[in-house]
């Protein structure tokens, strides 16, 4: 049996640039007991409007897809990008809200949305290397909210404000299940892109995925804090071991520090990666005829220089995602250096016009200091004149 959904929203549009350059539309999936989000593009918005029209030639969708626009581009226009999101959300709407349920009762529709059916998900296989990262972006952010609900929990408790406590602890429970859920999907789905298995059916390379392995192994260090943070106050917890947490407490206010630790992956005898990856948050570390010191982390530059640490914007892309990060950076910064030279232009304008402008009144001072000479001459004549009539 399937869950019950109770709405369908599209959050977001976002430009990528894989496999070429095309929207997609991030679309939000409420149920009753949780919510998850999956990307499509319009053209498989398209399909699924066909399979419904192929099924029900008599019964189309209550409301029509959005007109794809042939003469003008969506890339690059937010105007249009904006409308089609509206209109590809009034048409998932509408399918949800109709009381005829037969399109959401067809597999196309199940398969379209991701909605689980009564068999267990296969989480090594529902992935690509794109959708990891969104997931693992949005996992992040489960544990930013966490982070919140317990700061927040703290604070009540500080203020003696019991029932407000009561319910912060209770929710960051709720979403820390959820995050355990999720970071165990995560860990299949990445297991499974080292296999090739994902949806994609591309083999992960090595760098990249122990790169992966890494942020994976930071979120479940993060999970491991956390969990130990919202069991802080329970009331069976023992003065001694309440006093223990005080000090896991500090990591509330700040972020978790990237891990120094080095991995490197087990390798089989034809030199391909294993894809034996443990689920244990204690696999930071694994060793198994491989060569030492080998980082995780993703090589910028030259290797035998000291390497920079990757920041939490690089963190969470691949290396497509990176080299688009650095194109955008180099076009803003372009921008820049075409406004400050438009700038200096401006400012070269105003100093000449205010040149000019001080040559003219120079000009005059000098004009009107002759005057003032010539006026002072017949003043002085005309007083002779009227001493000599005296």
């Amino acid at each position: 049996m399937s869950e019950s959904i109770l709405s369908v929203k599209i959050r977001e549009a976002t430009t990528r640039q894989q496999p070429k350059p095309h929207i997609a539309y991030e679309v939000e999936i409420r149920a009753a007991v949780r919510t998850w989000a999956v990307w499509k593009r319009f053209s498989e918005f398209e399909d699924l409007n066909k399979k419904f029209l192929r099924l029900f030639p008599n019964h189309p969708p209550p409301v029509d897809l959005p007109v794809k626009h042939f003469f003008q581009s969506t890339l690059g226009n937010p105007v249009l990008v904006e409308e089609r999101k509206r209109g590809l959300e009034d048409y998932l709407q509408a399918i949800q809200t109709d009381p005829d349920d037969r399109w959401r009762e067809t597999d196309e529709w199940k398969e379209f949305l991701a909605i689980p059916t009564g068999r267990p998900l296969d989480a090594s296989t529902m992935y690509t290397s794109e959708s990891w990262l969104d997931e693992y972006n949005q996992v992040q952010a489960v544990a930013r909210d966490i982070r919140t609900l317990l700061n927040r929990r703290e604070t009540h408790i500080s203020r003696n404000e019991v029932q407000a406590s009561h319910n912060c602890g209770v929710q960051a429970k709720k979403n820390l299940t959820t995050l355990n859920t999720r970071v165990i999907q995560l860990d299949a789905g990445l297991q499974g892109l080292a296999k090739g298995s994902g949806r994609d059916g591309h083999v992960m390379l090595e760098g990249e995925l122990r790169r992966r392995m890494d942020m994976l192994n930071d979120l479940k260090n993060q999970k491991e804090t956390l969990t130990k943070l919202v069991l802080a106050n329970r009331p069976d917890i023992t003065k001694s071991s309440s006093q223990a947490s005080n000090v896991d407490r500090s990591v509330l206010f700040r972020q978790p520090e990237v891990s120094s630790a080095r991995q490197q992956l087990p390798r089989t005898a034809s030199g391909s990666i294993m894809t034996n990856i443990t689920a244990s948050s204690n696999s930071s570390i694994v060793s198994s005829n491989s060569k030492p010191n080998v980082s995780s982390r993703r090589v910028f530059g030259n290797t035998t220089a000291k390497m920079p640490s990757e920041t939490e914007q690089t963190r969470g892309l691949d290396n497509e995602g990176l080299l688009q990060l650095q194109q955008q950076t180099m076009q803003d910064q372009d921008l820049h250096v075409e406004q400050f030279s438009a700038m200096l232009s401006r400012q070269k304008h105003i100093g000449l016009a205010i040149s000019d402008e001080l040559d003219m009144q120079n000009g005059m001072l000098d004009e009107l200091n002759g005057q003032t000479e010539m006026i002072g001459d017949k003043l002085r004549y005309s007083q002779r004149k009227i001493a000599n009539i005296h």
